[in-house]
This record gives C-alpha cells, sequence and structure tokens, in this order.
C-alpha cells in the first residue's frame, strides 16, 4: 500500500484526546501549594490543584474559563496566594477571586462592558496588600489600548497607576517596597530592545504610588525580571547573542553563560518564568541549539558554577526534554514544565533537591499500543541561500510497523512553517503531526532564518526579510530533504498557522515548488495588517519588512493577494470567525482568486474560534480535511472515510 494510505490507530480521538492539557502553572508563595491551569476539549481553561492531574480538583466553575487577553495573545492569566487564587475571567476581562475550589468566584475589577480592561501578571504584593498587574485599557472608543502598571485593592478594586507611558509593560515584581518591571517603546517588540526600571513603592493612607523610578538597563532585550531582595534583581538579556540570566551588580555578568536560551520560547510570553529563585541558588531553564535539554541550579553569588544537573535526574527517569519553562522553585522542590520531549506532551514535573527524585504530574505519553507508531523527531540543519548561515528544523520519518514501502517510492512531504514569524518550531509530542506519519507522510517543522531559540543575530537575520528569507528556507529545507533520497519531490506539501499561514500563502503565490497548501488563519494582505492589527503588532512590520509609508511598494510586492492573478498552485484555507490578528477577510480574499483563478481550493470558518483553534472538534476537523485536500491533489485513496469532508471547488477530478 502506497504511502498515505496506511491504516492506523492514531485517530482523530487520539489527536485530540478527552483529557484536559496543562498549559501554564503557578506556586502559592504563602502556603507551597501547586495550581495549574488546563484546557478542557470544550475549549474552557480551569484552574486546577492538587496530587496529579488524574486527580485533580478543579477550581473553577462552568461559565467562567482563566483567560487574560492582554496583548491579545493573553498570558498570566492566575495566581495563588495564601489558599486563595485570583483569575482573569475570558469573557468580561475582570479579575476574580476565589477561596475555594467549591466556593463562587467574586470580581475585584469594576465590569468596564465587553472586556474592554484587562489585565495579565499579577501578584500580591505584601508591601502594599494589593494587586500588582499589567493593565490594558480599551475603554475609550477610537482611541489605542493604554498599557501600564497598576495596584488594584483587594477589598474595593480600587486601581492606582504605578508606572505609564510606555508602550508595554510586563515582568513585574515586587520585594518589601521595592518595584522592577520590563517595558517597551513602539516599534521595538519585547525581543529588539526594552529596559529594566526599578522603583520605590508608597502607601500614603490608601493610596499606592512608585517613586524614585529609573532605567537601569537599556539597549538590548530584558526580559523576566526578578527582585532577589530590596537590593538586586535578576533579568535575562541578550547582549551576548542568546538570553541569559544576570545579576545585578557593578561587574554585571551572566550567571551561566552558554548557547542556550532560557525560558523559551515563551521568554516575551506572560506567565512562563525560565528560571526561578530559591535558597541554594537559581534554577535557569535552557533549549540548546542540538535540541537537548537543560536544567541547571546554579550558584547565584558565583556566576558559571554549576551546583546540579537537574535535567540529569529528569534523563535518568527516561524524560528528555529539549526546554523547560514555567519555573517554580518554592522550599526543596523545583516545578517545570518540560517540551520537546519526541514521546510526552507539554509535562508538569516535580524535582525533589532532598532526595533527587523526580514526580511527573501528568502522565499523558503515548499509550503503548501506540509507541510503534509514533515517529521521533530528527534534528536536521541545512544550507540556505546565505552560505555564512544555516537554517535547522526536526524531521519525522513516516512510521508504521503494519507496512513495509516499496524501495523506489518516497513519501509526501507536509513542510510546517510556525507563527510569529519569531516563534520556533518544537518536538514535543504532536499528535497531529503522528497522524500523519503514521499515514504515510514525513514531516519537517522548519526553524527559518528570523527564528528564536538560537541567538539574537539569527533571530535578527529576518529584519526586512519576512517574505524572503522564510520562504527561500523553507524551499531550501524541502530540495535538502529531496537531495537526501528522504521525500518525494513530486509531492510537497506546506501548512502554517497565522505568520506560517502567509509563507504558505506566498508559497503558492510567488513561488510553484510545493505542490499543494494550506493556510490555518493566515495573513494574505501586508498592509492590511500593519493597518489593522492590534496594538502589540501593530509595528512588528516595520523592522520585519520596512516603514510605512516609506516602504508601502515593499508591502505589495510580498503580499500575496496583491498578486492573486499569480496564484496556479491547490491551497485550502481554515479560519476562525473571531480572530482578531488575522480577520477572516484575510484569508476570504485569496480563497476568492483561487476560485477565479480556477485553482482547486476550499474555505472553513469555524464559528466562535479567534487566533489559533481550540475546540477539539474543529481540530479535529482540520486534521482530516487537510489530509483529505492532499489525498485528492496526489490522488492517492485515504484509508478512513471523511466524514464531511469540504467542497473542494475547481478539482480537476471532481469525484470527491
Amino acid at each position: 500500500m502506497s504511502y498515505g494510505e496506511w491504516k492506523s490507530p492514531i485517530t482523530l480521538d487520539v489527536v485530540t484526546p478527552d483529557a484536559t492539557e496543562i498549559s501554564t502553572a503557578a506556586i502559592d508563595r504563602v502556603t507551597g501549594k501547586l495550581f495549574w491551569r488546563s484546557k478542557k476539549p470544550s475549549g474552557q481553561f480551569v484552574i486546577c490543584s492538587g496530587d496529579n492531574v488524574s486527580s485533580a480538583v478543579e477550581w473553577t466553575p462552568d461559565g467562567f474559563s482563566a483567560v487574560s487577553r492582554v496583548h491579545e495573545y493573553g498570558g498570566g492569566a492566575f495566581f495563588a496566594h495564601n489558599g486563595e487564587i485570583f483569575f482573569v475571567n475570558k469573557t468580561d476581562q475582570r479579575i476574580y477571586r476565589q477561596s475555594a475550589p467549591e466556593a463562587a468566584p467574586i470580581p475585584i475589577t469594576a465590569d468596564f462592558g465587553d472586556g474592554k480592561m484587562r489585565y495579565a501578571e499579577g501578584h500580591i504584593s505584601s508591601y502594599l496588600n494589593m494587586i500588582v498587574c499589567v493593565r490594558e485599557d480599551h475603554t475609550v472608543e477610537g482611541r489605542e489600548c493604554v498599557n501600564s502598571v497598576v495596584a488594584i485593592d483587594l477589598l474595593t478594586g480600587d486601581q492606582h497607576i504605578l508606572a505609564e507611558g510606555a508602550d508595554f509593560y510586563k515582568s513585574i515584581d515586587t520585594c518589601g517596597n521595592k518595584i522592577v518591571f520590563v517595558s517597551w517603546m513602539h516599534p521595538n517588540m519585547p525581543w529588539d530592545d526594552t529596559q529594566v526600571s526599578i522603583g520605590e513603592l508608597v502607601l500614603e493612607g490608601k493610596v499606592a504610588s512608585a517613586i524614585n523610578v529609573k532605567v537601569v538597563h537599556t539597549g538590548a532585550s530584558h526580559l523576566q525580571t526578578r527582585l532577589i531582595n530590596e537590593e538586586q534583581y535578576l533579568y535575562l538579556c541578550d547582549k551576548t547573542d542568546f538570553w541569559n540570566v544576570w545579576k545585578s551588580s557593578e561587574d554585571e555578568r551572566p550567571l551561566y553563560k552558554s548557547g542556550n536560551e532560557p525560558g523559551f520560547p515563551f521568554g516575551w510570553c506572560f506567565g512562563y518564568p525560565g528560571y526561578d529563585i530559591m535558597s541554594d541558588g537559581i534554577v535557569i531553564g535552557a533549549k540548546a541549539k542540538d535540541g537537548l535539554e537543560n536544567l541547571l541550579l546554579v550558584d547565584i553569588d558565583n556566576p558559571q558554577s554549576v551546583l546540579k544537573d537537574l535535567g540529569l535526574l529528569v534523563r535518568n527517569k527516561g524524560y528528555s526534554f529539549g526546554t523547560y519553562t514555567n519555573i517554580l522553585c518554592h522550599g526543596k522542590y523545583v516545578y517545570a514544565l518540560g517540551i520537546d520531549d519526541p514521546a510526552n506532551p507539554l509535562t508538569l514535573l516535580r524535582i525533589s533537591l532532598t532526595d533527587d527524585s523526580v514526580f511527573i504530574y501528568n502522565n499523558e505519553a503515548a499509550g503503548k499500543d501506540l509507541l510503534p507508531y509514533i515517529s521521533y523527531a530528527e534534528s536536521v540543519e541545512f544550507p540556505t541561500t546565505n552560505s555564512e548561515m544555516n537554517a535547522y528544523g526536526f524531521l519525522y520519518r513516516p512510521k508504521n510497523p503494519d507496512y513495509c514501502p516499496g524501495e523506489q517510492e518516497k513519501p509526501p512531504l507536509l513542510l510546517r512553517v510556525h507563527g510569529g514569524p519569531t516563534g520556533m518550531a518544537s518536538r514535543s509530542l504532536n499528535m497531529k503531526t503522528q497522524y500523519f506519519t503514521s499515514r504515510g507522510f514525513a514531516v519537517f517543522d522548519v526553524d527559518y532564518r528570523g527564528s528564536s531559540g538560537y541567538g539574537r543575530a539569527f533571530r535578527q537575520a529576518l529584519y526586512g526579510k519576512w517574505g524572503v528569507y522564510d520562504i527561500e528556507d523553507a524551499i531550501s529545507a524541502a530540495k535538502h530533504l529531496v537531495s537526501q533520497g528522504i521525500v518525494d519531490g513530486n509531492r510537497l506539501t506546506i501548512d502554517g498557522g497565522s505568520a506560517g499561514g502567509y509563507t504558505t500563502m506566498a508559497m503558492m503565490v510567488f513561488q510553484n515548488y510545493f505542490h499543494a497548501g494550506v493556510s490555518y488563519y493566515g495573513v494574505s494582505d501586508l498592509l492590511g495588517l500593519a493597518k489593522h492589527t492590534h496594538k502589540f503588532e501593530s509595528q512588528y512590520l516595520t523592522k520585519m519588512i520596512g516603514k510605512l509609508p516609506e516602504e508601502e511598494a515593499i508591502y505589495k510586492e510580498r503580499s500575496p493577494l496583491c498578486h492573486a492573478s499569480q496564484l496556479q498552485c491547490p491551497i485550502g484555507f481554515f479560519q476562525g470567525s473571531e480572530d482578531f490578528v488575522c480577520p477572516p477577510p484575510q484569508s476570504q480574499e485569496l480563497y476568492n482568486a483561487a476560485l477565479e483563478n480556477g485553482v482547486a481550493t476550499f474555505y472553513v470558518e469555524y464559528e466562535g474560534e479567534g487566533h489559533g483553534f481550540r475546540q477539539a472538534k474543529n481540530i479535529q476537523r482540520c486534521v482530516s480535511n487537510e489530509i483529505y485536500f492532499y489525498s485528492k491533489i496526489f490522488g492517492f485513496k485515504l484509508f478512513d472515510e471523511t466524514e464531511n469532508p469540504p467542497p473542494i471547488k475547481n478539482l480537476a477530478n471532481e469525484s470527491q
């Protein structure tokens, strides 16, 4: 039986199992209790606690979902303090307080209507006895939203501005009467140029404020500030090319310098700390270029002094993580989310420094009956059009022990392009990938020039070149795999979401190398994106493409929609009706062009979905519809019958 036609036990139900998925975790610094946020198959995000996921206690009742919309991407939606949890609710964006799992959530902040006042990354300041957090104000129609740092009274909900004037804030920490935070201004993104500020908290009666605030670091990307005490602080900085943890001192230098990047791929997001402080030192998580894991206990007073290799403890338990993030420390315990393990999903673990034990909260690896069908990631480095800089990716070969393909046949390729564009590929267990590989596809997740995880110079290589290098590197990756005899050069497909959707669209319009593609909530009109997207990304393209209006011609030159008449390659579109990052017209207009050009195409829009699909049924439909589309383009017969496939317009063979 040919590649693509294999029967596989990795079904759509396996792709989105009927179980919750851990997304973030938080520690109650007073009680030491661990909490985590999980996504249910319905798309609801709930806060949980307990000894493990299978017996977890859910705190979040029906009608609530712990989701912040600050920066539109959210993150940092909950925290715990003294036995209580505080969370931002998705629909109204108010902060709620909950004293017990069975207790009703009580709103702290006022209702400004339609989520117009948003909050993220909060904690309780012991000095103020108030919530300190990021606030994003959307209350004035026609005005760009305003970001600030605020203190919120726990009883009255009154809000006091501690810092304002910058376009964005994050990484707020307090210790005693000291406050430290990160801020930045347009046109910078947080991975470009941010600044660290430190100041003093003042409480006069019931009015909180911050005085003597001064900028202490600028000129590089600074992230994830933490106060050690009222005199010293830590922060991430990439002025030596890779983000490393630095400590404030007269002779400032990284506490541990290597080709790693703590906390990534989530360093600029709310709620994913890449290190934490404990009495013995600091624990640093990192992702190395070779994809191997690194979790180290480092001496906080002696740079480059590793006290303990915690990653080794985890490896000895049979896990192989490429990245640790959401690192939390309390007492003699270290908690972290381990990702980039090809056999496991996002994994919540606890390491004891007392007896070196490792405890896994969610043991949701692929079942033993599926392990023979799991394709493991292979790190690949390949040449680009720049002879001085290679690009990277993860290859998943077809794997199914029930079939033995002929020696002459090569598998079709699905090349996947991550979002961002300043994102990165992950080698964590992804059952969507395994759905394809167990049916006979090779899958390649590409990290083109501009991806995170490989240093500042590699990331900045995409400046001015989005729509050029991402396309070139996707083609170079495919050519490399074809030249190595790994994939069939006549059956090349590509997909991607958001920025990856743009690359997919652009590939189909400007190049004829790939034979079919599918865009997930992608971008077809770069000018439209620059003019109408949300504040956080409103000037993202200034560095990725050029300044407007001076470089408008380049935007048009690289926009697939402006050259829609050139579209001749089969392409499909998945879109969410409530996507405010890449609104539906970005996909609809290129779909209409495909119809006019006689190109095989389909369009599916999911009601209620936003930028990134969350409902299990819709994710399943995407996977089955995408492989169905490729089967019709290449003429192979799927073993599985596709339920309610999308109508493919302009298909040469009209039998569907």
